[in-house]
């Protein structure tokens, strides 16, 4: 290989990229979960049975109406459909393109050096997506060469400068993995307690929970909030599972700092003139 050969890569840099940076957040499969939960296709009544809500309502005294409207919230927090967005992760328009590049530079070099076969090739450029191209023709670049690919025994020349293309026009291929997998977790767990938290609003009660730091049983983190988020937990995973006091307290009090924001933004005055000015 000659010591140009990748030259025109470093054009990259000077291509004008004038879409901006911006971050997206599509659904993604396979996001991690620690929750068993019973996923399906729920229909008006919800996840929960109607023994399930007669024993919500027994034990920890509720309405049957909320018991019901709740089993309903759940049934939609637990929908598997495809259409269904749960997993919404951050991804960084800068950095996927970027990491596209980067691979893009990796794949160019193994097809220049003939260490790469053509199927090989077009499984790892299939890893990457169009998402960011700024035009038809900008997504129809990676298609191209993809179709190439599919009947290809040996790797061509214009098969390199295709991918030297793309790598030559910003967006054409992005690598979408989340900007941050430390954030990127199954969101449902976090809406199944919102949802009883809206429940146990709807009677009038207080989202109290109690602390105990004498090691007794049970935790921590206690109370009759608790136990009805854990009866209701319970209820929607396979095996039976509990979350643990300290995450139902977590995800209590981010509730309370979104609920007074959202009061604090509906309640507040004009900063200047009146309604209508």
């Amino acid at each position: 290989m000659s010591a140009n050969a990748d030259s025109g890569l470093k054009g990259n840099r000077d291509v004008t990229d004038t879409e901006g940076d911006y971050s997206v957040y599509p659904h993604m499969d396979g996001i991690k979960s620690s929750m068993s939960w019973k996923l399906g296709s729920y229909g008006e009544q919800g996840a929960l049975t109607e023994d399930m809500i007669g024993s919500l309502c027994d034990q920890f005294d509720l309405p049957t109406t909320l018991v019901r409207d709740l089993s309903a919230m759940l049934g939609h927090c637990l929908n598997n459909d495809d259409d269904i967005a749960i997993n919404l992760t951050e991804v960084r328009r800068s950095q996927a393109i970027e990491r596209g590049q980067k691979h893009l530079k990796q794949l160019l070099r193994k097809a220049k050096q003939s260490s790469i076969a053509p199927q090989e090739l077009r499984n790892a450029l299939g890893s990457l997506s169009t998402y960011f191209a700024s035009t038809p023709e900008d997504a129809d670049l990676l298609p191209q060469v993809l179709d190439k690919l599919e009947t290809a025994t040996t790797l061509t020349q214009d098969i390199e400068d295709d991918i030297r293309r793309i790598l030559e026009t910003p967006g054409a291929a992005a690598d979408m993995p989340p900007s941050d997998k430390r954030f990127s977790s199954d969101k449902r767990r976090q809406y199944i307690v919102e949802s009883c938290f809206y429940t146990w609003c709807g009677t009038g009660r207080d989202l109290g929970i109690t602390t105990y730091s004498d090691g007794r049983p049970g935790g921590q983190r206690q109370g009759l909030l608790i136990e009805f988020v854990q009866a209701v937990v319970k209820m929607i995973t396979d095996p039976v599972q509990e979350l643990s006091g300290e995450t139902i307290r977590k995800d209590r009090d981010n509730f309370r700092d979104a609920q007074s924001k959202e009061a604090e933004e509906f309640w507040a005055p004009p900063e200047s003139g009146n309604q209508y000015t």
